[in-house]
């Protein structure tokens, strides 16, 4: 690493390009890290933070061994702010976890429920009262990539199916998916 560091003193226009990448990288990991955290997973995010560290280290040395250079403090607020716009995107692209959606429908609960139980998914129906009168609401867990599905196909059903989504973090929530039966969940709107 010390080669490396007398590479760029050697060379400081690579400076704000590496202290940028730096950050990209440890932000990114940084707010990886902090999701792990908030799921549970504690031994993910004590590595992640470990390399976290080290690469911070290494970028904000780089800025301050060199405080004349407004170019590499540049890069390193360019690289923070890149760093949380991928590590976002990372986050909703790896969707870790589960999610528990809640559907409420005024007026065809019962088709939104079967259409999806016919989709694969175990729904939970429970009665309740709102504002126009009876309603029923639908509870379904699914792991984070099938949550649009879920919603997808209740919006098919019932247009006005007024949907929640929150994350679940309980140990022992276990998601059962079925599969498809013949006709699909698609039956279900030619029934009225």
């Amino acid at each position: 690493m010390h080669e490396f560091i007398a590479w760029l003193d050697a060379h400081p226009l690579f400076w704000p390009a590496f202290i940028y990448c730096a950050r990209i990288t440890d932000v990114s990991i940084g707010t990886m890290r902090t999701i792990f955290v908030v799921r549970g997973y504690r031994l993910t995010a004590a590595v992640l933070g470990f390399f976290e560290v080290l690469i911070w280290i290494t970028a904000v040395s780089g800025v301050l061994s060199h405080l004349d250079r407004w170019e590499n403090l540049l890069a390193y607020g360019a690289g923070f702010a890149s760093g949380n716009v991928l590590g976002i995107w990372i986050e909703q692209t790896l969707a870790i976890g589960r999610q528990a959606v809640r559907l409420i429908s005024p007026g065809r609960s019962a088709a939104v429920a079967e259409g999806l139980r016919l989709a694969g998914y175990a729904v939970t129906e429970l009665k309740g009262h709102g504002r126009d009168g009876e309603v029923s609401v639908s509870l379904v867990v699914v792991p984070r990539k099938e949550t649009p599905t879920v919603i997808r196909v209740a919006q098919q059903i019932d247009p006005n199916v007024f949907t929640t989504v929150e994350d679940v973090r309980a140990p022992n929530v276990m998601v059962y998916r079925a599969g498809v039966a013949p006709g699909g969940w698609r039956a279900i709107m030619k029934r009225k």
